[in-house]
């Protein structure tokens, strides 16, 4: 049997088990090392009492002991300190941990105004939170923005503005931390704006009753989630379909160069029976190979996004978009240049 400590919170008692109470004694010995000093003593107050209405809901639910899962749902609720606390090169770099308080107010002159930086929004996002994030960078409001995108998309044929999401998706960082979120809105970054982010952005104790925002919140997310699913597949069948195309015209340049086969290409232009220019073919299936990439490079990109999406995985690193799009460009104007001279010479055949 384990062992049960009484703990005081907030000026309430719990009974929590051993390891519960360990875990809990770290957590909040972390959170007064993200908030030292007198102006952190509040706001650790603050989370403290907020942990503690998270332990009573437990409790009226009929809990008599506080357990290990108990305390790492209120972790999950309230945040890591490492998402609230300041980056790491800050902690490593301050000269006095004791006298240290507040290691962005020598940074820019107290006059100044912080800049803006752009991230996705998360508190208001409905794929990803790229439009809404970039509502507020820009000053716009979010609903006009998304109308405007909205009939952009329709007048480009909808898919080069969901390419240009989709990078910008995997290019923009989320808000996801109090700091991010204060310097999205260019709001100063100190240790009391920290602390008041991380009160607000924690939600309050559930009460048992589903609210209609929730239910609508929940109804937005399935609807958007069904349509990021739709995309990726669309993507995955584009690739997979553009994939076979650029096997077979691989295939038919080598049954042509190296057995002076015409019969594959000859499936898709019957001129090359009688062609008379020998390098036509070639210059015809290298021009088909590449544009069959034109479709692979984003198709791959769409369904990767789509999943990195509805399974909370990572996205691509910088230097994996830059790649892409590079490649993407490049195949652009090999295609283009291939098939123009491929057009060309077909008319000798």
């Amino acid at each position: 049997m384990k062992k049960t400590i009484q703990a005081n919170i907030n000026g309430n008692v719990y009974y929590i088990d051993e390891d519960a109470y360990n875990l809990l004694s770290n957590y909040l010995k972390q959170i007064r090392s993200a908030f030292p000093g007198e102006e952190g003593n509040e706001i650790v107050g603050d989370i403290e009492s907020r942990i503690s209405e998270l332990f009573d809901e437990r409790v009226t639910a009929g809990a008599k002991v506080i357990i290990y899962e108990d305390v790492n749902d209120v972790i999950a609720i309230m945040g890591k300190p490492s998402d609230f606390s300041y980056n790491n090169d800050d902690q490593q770099t301050r000269p006095d941990k004791e006298n240290y308080r507040a290691p962005f107010a020598d940074k820019q002159p107290t006059d100044a105004k912080p800049r803006k930086t752009l991230y996705r929004n998360m508190d208001d996002k409905v794929f990803g939170g790229v439009i809404s994030g970039l509502a507020i960078y820009l000053g716009w409001d979010v609903t006009i923005m998304r109308v405007l995108i909205v009939i952009l998309s329709i007048m480009t044929q909808l898919w080069p503005m969901c390419i240009i999401y989709l990078v910008a998706w995997m290019i923009i960082p989320p808000a996801n931390t109090p700091r991010r979120a204060l310097e999205m809105r260019g709001n100063p970054v100190t240790v009391d704006t920290i602390g008041q982010s991380v009160l607000r952005q924690t939600p309050p104790p559930y009460n048992g009753k589903e609210t209609n925002d929730n239910l609508f919140a929940n109804l937005f997310s399935i609807i958007g989630k069904c349509i990021v699913g739709f995309f990726g597949l669309l993507g995955s069948v584009a690739a997979l379909v553009a994939t076979g195309f650029f096997i077979f015209f691989f295939v038919a340049l080598i049954a042509f160069t190296c057995f002076d086969s015409i019969t594959l290409l000859a499936n898709f232009s019957h001129q090359f029976y009688h062609c008379t220019v020998s390098f036509a073919p070639t210059i015809y299936a290298l021009g088909c190979m590449s544009m069959s990439l034109c479709f692979i490079i984003p198709g791959v990109a769409l369904a990767w996004a789509a999943a990195c999406f509805l399974f909370k995985n990572k996205g691509a690193g910088k230097t994996t978009i830059l790649v892409g799009v590079l490649l993407e460009v490049l195949a652009i104007v090999a295609t283009f240049i291939l098939m123009i001279f491929a057009n060309r010479y077909t008319h000798f055949c």
